[in-house]
């Protein structure tokens, strides 16, 4: 009987009349795009929350139109000290309640191609994509843990459903694209350590969700081209030995080659609906793919094999002219050999 009881508060049905008010939530990365969004959503639904903001112009902004059970804070996810003065926050804040959910939105995209980047991006890459969710989720365990004993003194009928720590992740936690590895990786890291976390906090009745959306219209995933292209030619990667290998074009024409990518992006509204559906139903999903081009992604990861994958890509790049200037060259050069060597044997 213990275990049927213990299966069946996984599948718990919300109230009828959920009480948003009693429920904490904290959103990080909320300086702008898809956590901006996710944060004033779930306060309109009349939910207390908690806004991390890495800038003091967001923070400041936030102030200027401050409204009752709205709460935004500075918070930068790789800083362990900004991280445990938020988990005294929130201790304070919440006090017994404690927190009933904890969304994982903060994240960067820094680097390039492989060559062209910095092994300093892709730590910072990892740092914030990766390291930031762990050490977030370590921190605030213990106010999830209060949810859930402030939850169960409660007469049974007026019980909530478990708390729950929600991540976005990336359809690129699952699969890749030229230009984005380092970007991929931390995504695919992210989501294995999930993953793990999730089955070892099912005695404590956590649900752990992961929202992989695929580009979307936010600052992140479709910045200022102009402002992507100074900051890749001023990387001190691209040195004269690189434009030799690659071509002065090279960083131009991926750059036009993601600006086609995210012309067809998906509405951050899916994303925000996707993350309140998660935050209150009963039993979320472990994984929710949103939109059109992260469900294609996904479709065709579980049904090609790889290297035809690996084939398609390279077909795609070529075509649009991201192929290295030397690799041109040799090719031109092979031709040429291959070309002139019959009519040299044939005036012999």
């Amino acid at each position: 009987m213990g275990i049927i009881s213990y299966v069946g508060s996984f599948f718990a049905t919300p109230p009828p009349n959920q009480k948003f008010a009693e429920r904490y939530v904290l959103v990080t990365g909320c300086d702008s795009g898809i956590g901006n969004l996710i944060a004033k959503a779930l306060h309109r639904r009349g939910y207390c929350v908690f806004a991390g903001c890495l800038t003091e112009s967001a923070f400041r902004d936030f102030l200027h139109h401050s409204a009752p059970n709205f709460r935004p804070f500075l918070l930068d996810v790789t800083k362990e000290q900004s991280i445990q003065q938020c988990s005294r926050m929130v201790s304070n804040e919440t006090k017994e309640k404690g927190l009933f959910a904890l969304i994982n939105n903060a994240a960067c995209n820094e680097g390039f191609a492989f060559e062209f980047t910095t092994p300093e991006q892709i730590e910072k890459t990892m740092e914030v994509n990766f390291m930031g969710p762990i050490k977030m989720i370590k921190a605030l365990l213990p106010n999830l843990r209060q949810n859930i004993k402030y939850n169960m003194k409660k007469p049974s009928k007026d019980q909530d459903i478990s708390p729950r720590i929600i991540n976005m992740t990336s359809v690129l936690g699952r699969t890749t694209v030229p230009f984005y590895g380092a970007f991929s990786a931390s995504k695919h890291a992210l989501e294995a350590m999930l993953d793990t976390i999730r089955v070892e906090l099912l005695p404590w009745k956590i649900h752990i969700t992961m929202i992989e959306p695929g580009p979307i219209k936010s600052r992140l995933s479709h910045p200022d081209l102009m402002e992507i292209s100074k900051k890749f030619f001023s990387s001190p990667e691209i040195t004269e030995n690189t434009l030799t290998l690659y071509g002065e074009d090279y960083v131009q024409k991926v750059i036009e080659f993601w600006q086609k990518i995210h012309s067809g992006q998906d509405s951050p509204k899916e994303i925000v609906r996707t993350v309140v559906e998660a935050v209150e139903v009963g039993f979320p999903k472990d994984r929710y793919v949103v939109g059109t081009i992260a469900k294609a992604q996904v479709l065709l990861h579980n049904v090609l094999p790889r290297w035809v994958l690996d084939l398609a890509w390279g077909s795609v790049i070529r075509l649009v002219g991201i192929w290295p200037k030397e690799v041109k060259e040799l090719e031109d050069g092979v031709l040429n050999n291959d070309v002139s060597a019959p009519a040299a044997s044939s005036s012999t």
